[in-house]
């Protein structure tokens, strides 16, 4: 038998392998220009990792200090939209009832499609949302028995004393209505366990409750979803 020819890798030449246990152990090599070495095949893995290394490192992530940290960018929680009864994007028959009946147009509108079909069919109801929003609409506009309702504040802030005249009561509807047509005031379907809970605890497993903001100040018109209990509704003072 012929001793194994030399092996070549690039202009290097392995002259000498030792195996021991059946693994490549050592190895002895020497290149074109006459130079010669020899190392465990251990060590000289070992230096090629670490010579990876830190190549490998910076494919992998940057390195992690205070700059970098500040550098970092973390985006700002998106702006709810706004949407007006002619948005589209709320309860159709609420919005062509603001629009239609009471001229509302510019008020911001929290009346999903979901939410009012979910209340209808969830709880007993001796009437549809359509006639109990208008209900709790008209109440709003007319009711002034309440000292912190809607109307009997927009009649206060007037300077009216007492029971109101009918020029008074005219006067203090329209700005009323006009408070009302702002975007930023706002009426919403109340669900339960959620924002908007009226202030005296009413449960909207019975009731109807819509909530209004006029400016700072909170209201919420309840109507009783069997129809035995008067509309009303109060403010937060």
């Amino acid at each position: 038998m012929h001793p194994p020819r030399p092996l070549k890798i690039a202009d290097m030449t392995v002259v000498k392998a030792e195996v021991r246990g059946g693994l490549l152990d050592y190895i002895s090599w020497e290149w074109g220009s006459g130079g010669k070495a020899q190392m465990n095949l251990s060590a000289i893995l070992l230096a090629a990792a670490m010579s990876a290394a830190p190549a490998f490192a910076a494919q992998w992530a940057p390195e992690v200090n205070t700059e970098n940290i500040a550098a970092v960018e973390i985006p700002a929680p998106a702006v709810p939209s706004r949407a007006g009864p002619r948005d589209g994007q709320n309860y159709s028959g609420a919005e062509e009832l603001l629009i239609k009946e009471f001229g509302i147009t510019g008020i911001t509108v929290e009346i999903t499609e979901s939410e009012v079909i979910r209340q209808d069919r969830v709880y007993s109801n001796t009437f549809c949302f359509e006639h109990a929003f208008r209900q709790a609409l008209a109440n709003f506009l007319e009711d002034y028995t309440n000292p912190s309702s809607a109307l009997s504040n927009t009649l206060k802030s007037m300077g009216t004393i007492g029971t109101p005249s009918k020029s008074d009561l005219k006067k203090a509807r329209q700005k009323l209505l006009d408070a009302m047509n702002n975007p930023a005031s706002r009426i919403a379907l109340v669900s339960p366990y959620r924002l908007y809970q009226p202030l005296n605890g009413e449960k909207v497993e019975t009731n109807w409750v819509f909530y209004l903001r006029l400016g700072d100040k909170p209201y919420w018109a309840i109507v009783d979803r069997s129809g035995n209990k008067d509309v009303y509704n109060y403010g937060a003072n």
